[in-house]
């Protein structure tokens, strides 16, 4: 791998809050961002930690510049994440498993809020 392009990719994965058997796990992660596009990375996530049925998972990461959680949706904002943390290799990442109709966002102060597509 590529020390220019090697990133070390703090996971804090979170269960659907309706599963009880799947608790918070955190993981660490070496990702080289020349080699890496978005789908082989949740695949690697979930291959590993695999999501209950219809549960879908929601990537967001700590943006220490901006005091936000920004969600990674395709290649495009994940490349920006690395390119966020070119300094410092090193991202902060939250995943969570929640249903399909289900949204979950990290706030500002670390709170996990979910929110169901009928209330957008």
């Amino acid at each position: 791998m590529d020390p220019n392009s090697t990133f070390l990719v703090k996971v804090k994965l979170f269960g659907n809050p309706t599963r009880k058997e799947l608790k918070p796990v955190e993981f660490d992660k070496v990702i080289d961002c020349d080699l890496i596009n978005f789908m082989d990375f949740i695949q690697s996530i979930v291959d590993q930690y695999p999501p209950g049925y219809l549960e879908v998972a929601h990537i967001q990461y700590y943006d220490e510049e901006l005091k936000t959680f920004p969600e990674v949706e395709c290649d495009k904002d994940l490349m920006s994440m690395f390119a966020k943390h070119g300094q410092t290799k090193v991202v902060l990442m939250f995943i969570q498993y929640c249903h399909h109709l289900n949204h979950m966002s990290v706030s500002v102060s670390g709170t996990i809020m979910f929110k169901t597509s009928l209330e957008a």
